[in-house]
């Protein structure tokens, strides 16, 4: 099983969403907050090497030269997107966004 790493870029992202769902209203209180960004990063880092890969459209392309994409299905509304390269040993996460954020691009 290869290892899911995180660009420096979505770490900091990951880190900012638990400010923004609170602020957004989301969630009333922060420690749900931290539950949902915690189970998102663990749903990659179990499934990411088990999910159908996608091809990620030219948009994306300012993230990296062939990048592929996976989903998760958070709930009805929500839809997670992984931008990621692979290596060898690792698949390294470079872009994560929802379908609130970025859909119409896919």
């Amino acid at each position: 099983m290869k290892k899911v790493r995180y660009s420096v870029e979505v770490e900091l992202q990951l880190k900012e969403s638990i400010d923004q769902l609170v602020e957004r209203g989301y969630f009333s209180e922060e420690d749900y907050a931290v539950s949902y960004i915690r189970d998102l990063v663990t749903y990659f880092q179990l499934n990411l090497d088990h999910l159908t890969a996608f091809e990620a459209p030219e948009y994306f392309g300012r993230y990296g030269a062939n990048l592929r994409y996976a989903i998760y299905r958070k709930s009805n509304r929500t839809t997670w997107y992984a931008f990621y390269k692979e290596t060898p040993e690792a698949f390294i996460i470079v872009y994560l966004a929802n379908n609130h954020l970025m859909g119409h691009h896919l």
